[in-house]
């Protein structure tokens, strides 16, 4: 009976110990498995730094490639054909037409086109009128308009930009490929051995040769008109300059303005007055004479008319 209560608690014991054992195989295994789910978890977050600083290496390197980019092939600037149109008034011609190619020769342009009239009466005497067509540096339109004041009033001024990127750029891209066509029909033309295939390719070519010439010819004209502005001036002769007046000229100035143009009008008056005298008094003479004699007349026969009674 001992015996059996001695091996039951022995078996009690080891079953306890087996239990125990168990418990903790059971506790180390499961933190070892939380520990493994914990590196497994935190593995990423430690890699994303690297990720991190993989997508900042790529976008400096993007970076970077737009910047070799932006240097290798810098944005071309606008062809602009610019064309200026401006109207003086001087009363001095002469000395505004000197000082005009004056101001011609000093900033390197040139004269396309002139032309001097005599269109304008006023007062009973001609003025002229002058139109000038000047191509100027594009470097230097700034200056040469500014000095422009110097041949006289400007009354009026207008600017005209035309954007002709585009076009240009059209016009190479055409002759680039009439270019590669050319050397192709010329490259047939060396194996050509029919005389039928050797016209047509000739006839082909002459065609292609007039077309690239014409490209080139748009070329360099749009250039010409890119390199040099184009100013279109018109000079008035005038007995007096106009008065520019705005709606910020000051009372006092129009006053001012409005004596000085009574004094010159009344001037003038006086003046065109004697020279209406001096330009009819060739019919004002003769106009006195005959009145005279009808006078001499009337009155001598008034005489006779008298003694008669």
């Amino acid at each position: 009976m001992k015996g059996s209560k001695k091996l039951l608690a022995f078996s009690i014991s080891i079953l306890m110990i087996l239990l125990l054992l168990a418990s903790c195989s059971g506790k180390s295994s499961e933190h070892t498995a939380l520990s493994e789910n914990t590196t497994a978890i935190s593995e990423p977050a430690s890699a994303l730094p690297d990720i991190t600083s993989e997508a900042e290496e790529s976008d400096s390197q993007k970076s970077f490639g737009n910047g070799l980019n932006s240097k290798s092939s810098p944005l071309e600037p606008k062809k602009v054909i610019t064309t200026i149109q401006l109207s003086f008034e001087t009363t001095e011609f002469e000395k505004s037409n000197e000082e005009l190619n004056k101001i011609i020769d000093k900033y390197n342009a040139y004269v396309e086109n002139s032309n001097i009239s005599y269109n304008h009466y006023y007062n009973q005497q001609m003025y002229r009128y002058g139109e000038f067509t000047i191509r100027v540096p594009k470097d230097k339109i700034v200056s040469f308009k500014t000095e422009l004041n110097l041949i006289g009033h400007m009354v009026s001024e207008n600017t005209n930009k035309q954007d002709v990127t585009k076009q240009y750029q059209d016009t190479e891209a055409r002759l680039k490929v009439i270019t590669t066509k050319e050397e192709r029909i010329l490259a047939l033309l060396e194996k050509a051995e029919k005389i039928e295939d050797i016209i047509t390719l000739e006839k082909e070519l002459s065609e292609i040769i007039y077309e690239k010439e014409n490209l080139k010819t748009n070329l360099m004209d749009l250039d010409d008109k890119i390199d040099y502005n184009t100013f279109y001036i018109s000079l008035q002769e005038v007995q007096k300059v106009s008065d520019t007046e705005t709606k910020d000229t000051s009372f006092g100035i129009r006053i001012k303005n409005a004596f000085k143009n009574s004094l010159y009008s009344f001037k003038k008056g006086i003046e065109n007055f004697i020279i209406t005298i001096i330009y009819n008094l060739p019919f004002i003479l003769i106009i006195g004479i005959i009145f005279f004699i009808a006078y001499k007349l009337f009155k001598k026969k008034k005489k006779k008319i008298d003694k008669i009674e």
